[in-house]
């Protein structure tokens, strides 16, 4: 798509987000066929599939071992068609062996290189399939890496009830300053979290991730129309590198301020909606509308700094799936129903756009590891079949 009109696309897209969703202007060129791409993906994963049945990376050495990748890439098969029954069948086999090893080390975190992100995916997978014992045993995991009052954290933290990225449960020392990264939460890996116990059946024990939610979010009951309460989340507080679109600035009371993005956004609302906000309830009505406002296909919306357009870049494809997560959300609400279809054309059309002849996606930056094309197609695979 030249920048025209890729500038054109934009611009009707705002313009129908303002106005309801009612002004699009814009539809996917006739090629552009969901289906066919969604076929072409699949034969490009299955075609990456190892004889025992995992998926690995040949580029990042932490994906050569299957325990990451197989969840991931099973989570985006089980939304395709039952072509890829043979290939999710394979794969199944060889998740259910590595759930059975893992469940019997007394700490099973251990052998996993993320063992959130396997965690997370394989219940979900499991979930989906209807082994429910398995998909308990990886929730039961997903609880264990949640940052709570019992591994050391003040249990007036805002942090307790979200995740981190931490390889272990998040066990903060005694007198320790502020968390490492590690064990800092953060907004993607507490949805990530929070899509586990939703699968599964746990959504009651969501509830404790709304604290940390609202640190997350530029929004102040108090200061509603403020420079800086946009409403759009960011990735976690004080944190200018992990978030990143960079500072915003500095609000009335000296505090520091981080530009709200797409992927943080989308992850935003998809965690409030699991701890079970109601649609009507100010700080997703205010998510929303920041979404409303910049969302434009697969473009990673926000106000990103000249100096983050790789960071930018880095999650494209992340981006897709979680913003393909949030449309259907909008779908009780019939003055959005516009909006949200055509968003998803959007969203089609440009992963249709930058698909690759052998089926796959691959992003430009190695930040994220989405230049690995097994890793961008997981996510686009996603997000062509709706989230």
């Amino acid at each position: 798509m030249t920048g025209r009109a890729q500038t054109r696309r934009t611009f009707l897209l705002r313009a129908a987000a303002l106005c309801g969703g009612a002004l699009t202007g814009w539809a996917p060129p006739p090629r552009a066929d969901p289906a066919a791409g969604r076929l072409r993906a699949w034969r490009f994963l299955a075609a990456r599939q190892a004889p025992d049945g995992a998926w690995r990376s040949v580029q990042y050495g932490a994906f050569r071992e299957g325990d990451a990748l197989t969840p991931l890439v099973l989570w985006a098969l089980t939304t395709a068609s039952d072509a890829a029954a043979e290939p999710v069948a394979r794969g199944r086999r060889w998740l259910e062996k590595l759930t059975d090893t893992a469940a019997a080390r007394p700490e099973p975190w251990a052998a996993l290189h993320y063992p959130l992100f396997t965690a997370s995916y394989a219940a979900q997978v499991f979930a989906k399939m209807g082994d429910t014992h398995r998909a308990a045993f990886w929730a039961d995991l997903v609880e264990q890496l949640r940052i709570a009052p019992a591994l050391g954290w003040p249990a007036d933290a805002a942090a307790c009830g979200a995740w981190s990225d931490a390889p272990a449960p998040p066990r903060l020392p005694p007198g320790a300053g502020p968390p490492p990264d590690m064990l800092a939460p953060n907004i993607s890996a507490t949805a990530l979290g929070l899509a586990a116990l939703t699968a599964t059946g746990r959504r009651a024990r969501a509830a404790a991730a709304r604290p940390f939610l609202a640190q997350c979010q530029n929004f102040s009951p108090a200061a509603a129309t403020g420079p800086f309460e946009d409403g759009g989340f960011f990735f976690a507080p004080a944190d200018p590198v992990r978030n990143k679109a960079d500072v915003a600035g500095r609000d009335d009371l000296g505090r520091e301020r981080y530009h709200a993005y797409g992927s943080a956004t989308c992850d935003g609302l998809l965690a409030l909606h699991a701890c079970g906000l109601a649609p009507a309830d100010p700080r997703g009505q205010a998510a929303l509308a920041w979404l409303r406002q910049h969302a434009a296909g697969a473009e990673h919306s926000g106000t990103w700094p000249a100096g983050r357009s790789a960071e930018r870049e880095s999650l494209r494809y992340y981006h897709a799936q979680a913003l393909a997560a949030v449309l259907p959300l909008t779908a009780a609400t019939f003055s959005l129903r516009s909006w949200a279809a055509a968003q998803q054309q959007a969203l089609a059309a440009d992963l249709l756009a930058a698909q690759r002849a052998d089926g796959a996606w691959a992003g430009h930056c190695p930040d994220s590891f989405e230049d690995d094309p097994v890793i961008a197609t997981a996510f686009a695979l996603r997000a062509l079949a709706g989230g």
